[in-house]
């Protein structure tokens, strides 16, 4: 399981990497936006055994900075 908290995104694709990879990328990830508003989402995208993007974007589909922790779990 790896896990970090308070992580800002910054204005575009934000880069996740692992203190080790997994085996596979059949690993599941959790991730809490902290101070989203209406609208706001974010996407996870190019998950690879040494980690995974994540972007964030507002209800116009412009892609905004916010602060998140995440949790990945598998093997």
């Amino acid at each position: 399981i790896f896990s970090g908290n308070d992580i800002t995104s910054g204005a575009g694709a934000k880069t996740v990497t692992f203190t080790n990879p997994y085996k596979t990328v059949n690993y599941a990830v959790g991730i809490t936006g902290e101070n989203m508003t209406t609208g706001d989402f974010f996407i996870v995208e190019s998950k690879t055994i040494n980690g995974f993007n994540v972007t964030f974007k507002n209800s116009s589909g412009s892609a905004v900075s916010k602060t998140f922790d995440f949790i990945a779990k598998g093997f």
